[in-house]
């Protein structure tokens, strides 16, 4: 395996378990709220993609900090 294709699996893996801490956050924010549980995914998902188009979030500021 080349040292690209261990950084690319290393990096999903990171990828991974952010996806599912932030899911866990999301269910316990509900629970700990009483909120439904789908509408605190659907409204995380809708903030995380309004925070994507913003200035300080946009592709070109990623890129250059990578």
């Amino acid at each position: 395996m080349s040292d690209e294709s261990i950084l690319y699996k290393e990096a999903m893996e990171q990828i991974d378990v952010l996806v599912e801490d932030v899911i866990q956050t999301c269910l316990e924010v509900a629970d700990k709220s009483d909120f439904d549980r789908v509408w605190v995914m659907e409204k995380f998902r809708s903030r995380f993609n309004k925070a994507k188009r913003t200035k300080d979030y946009n592709e070109s500021n990623w890129r250059m900090r990578l």
